[in-house]
């Protein structure tokens, strides 16, 4: 195996790091993709953070509906060209990116905007707060002829591409279950629609074509979450972003897929989060491969059909140098995020194929938003629901409306 990561390694330095977008000193200027930022907030520093770093694109303008935070972004980043209307800026900047970090309500308005103006799109997660609202932004897009991105950073990650390379390699059999893990400090409700997001986009990067979702939804006292327990995400935490409708603060969502797999991903409300927690165990016939944390992979694996607390049954961490670091450095939690935005940025901006999708696409976006509104729509049934959802609009608003 250590021949076939060094291998693998090479591969994939050759193919990603040359072409990542990290400026470089005394690099040769090139012509820029324009872009713009929706949504100064916090968030919004980061995106921007990786926009000013990456070779490709050249930010011109900032968006947002709050003057005071157009104001200290432009004395942050010196970025001249404020707007508070998101079409004026479209009008007038003659964009080829935008980067859209505001509130999931605004996803869909702005992306449709973005389309009709020709220019590509980076969104952040929650791709929507609907399915009907997911589906009219890829549809825009597909017939603008642009290309949408969700900004689900995991996709990016050669930690993912290496184990899959294991598993094809036969490493630990063949994978039938995988267990997710919630990072905790949030309730359930809340917390499918911030990093469950990401979470469900994992698992469907391996997983497949979801089939069908089966769920139970609980309060902290395990007692069935009902219509009573309907709240609007910033009613359960007003420190939580807009996401709509949320129910419930545990949850034990199941999946099955057309490749035969079956996936668990459980939201148990811990008090406190713990990021190291954070992943999946991909559980195959001869062993196991599990990856954790939500920026910075760590990997381990398992060689065994069981898996039991006794000497010999060890995991075993797995490491991508090439991964970890850039020319010698070792890179912290923001530098990696860094990276893998640039990597979403590329793949959206100058794909290997002109009709290609990116690597994290608006089509993957929104089948995680579908898990989501699968498992509530499960729990609201009290049965398992086949995929894809027939209905589009908001489970839980659907729940209200029919009582």
């Amino acid at each position: 195996m250590n021949q076939l990561r060094k291998s693998y390694i090479f591969q994939f330095a050759l193919q990603i790091y040359t072409k990542v977008g990290i400026k470089k000193e005394g690099a040769k200027p090139m012509a820029k993709y324009r872009a713009a930022l929706i949504g100064c907030g916090g968030k919004g520093r980061d995106h921007t953070n990786t926009l000013i770093k990456n070779e490709l694109v050249d930010l011109v303008a900032f968006c947002d509906v709050r003057e005071e935070a157009l104001q200290a972004y432009q004395e942050m980043y010196g970025v001249s060209a404020l707007y508070t209307d998101y079409q004026e800026m479209f009008e007038r900047a003659n964009l080829d990116l935008v980067v859209i970090s505001t509130q999931a309500p605004q996803h869909h308005a702005t992306t449709l905007a973005a389309a009709a103006h020709g220019c590509h799109v980076l969104c952040e997660k929650p791709m929507a707060v609907t399915l009907q609202e997911a589906d009219e932004m890829v549809a825009a897009c597909d017939e603008a002829g642009v290309r949408l991105s969700i900004n689900h950073q995991k996709r990016a990650s050669a930690y993912n591409a290496y184990a899959k390379r294991l598993i094809a390699e036969g490493e630990i059999g063949e994978v039938f279950l995988i267990r997710a893990y919630e990072k905790g400090g949030r309730k359930s409700g809340n917390a499918m629609m911030e990093m469950g997001t990401h979470l469900f986009d994992w698992v469907h990067n391996f997983g497949g074509e979801v089939s069908w979702a089966a769920a139970h939804i609980t309060t902290a006292d395990s007692l069935e979450a009902g219509l009573q327990d309907i709240k609007h995400s910033q009613e359960v935490n007003p420190r939580d972003r807009d996401a709509g409708l949320v129910i419930g603060e545990r949850a034990f969502c199941s999946f099955g897929f057309a490749s035969g797999m079956h996936a668990d991903c459980d939201f148990l409300a811990e008090s406190q989060g713990n990021d190291r927690a954070y992943g999946l165990d991909l559980i195959g016939t001869k062993g196991r491969i599990a990856l954790r944390r939500s920026v910075a992979t760590v990997m381990f694996i398992h060689r065994g059909a069981f898996m039991t607390p006794v000497e010999g049954h060890q995991w075993q961490p797995v490491s991508l140098p090439d991964e970890d670091r850039i020319t010698g450095q070792h890179l912290g939690t923001r530098d990696i995020n860094q990276v893998l935005q640039s990597r979403l940025i590329q793949s959206l901006l100058e794909p290997d194929a002109p009709d290609a999708d990116p690597i994290s696409s608006g089509r993957e976006g929104r089948a995680s938003l579908e898990m989501i509104h699968g498992s509530w729509e499960s729990h609201r049934r009290s049965g398992r629901v086949p995929f894809p959802l027939k209905e589009r609009t908001h489970p839980l608003q659907r729940w209200r409306e029919e009582a």
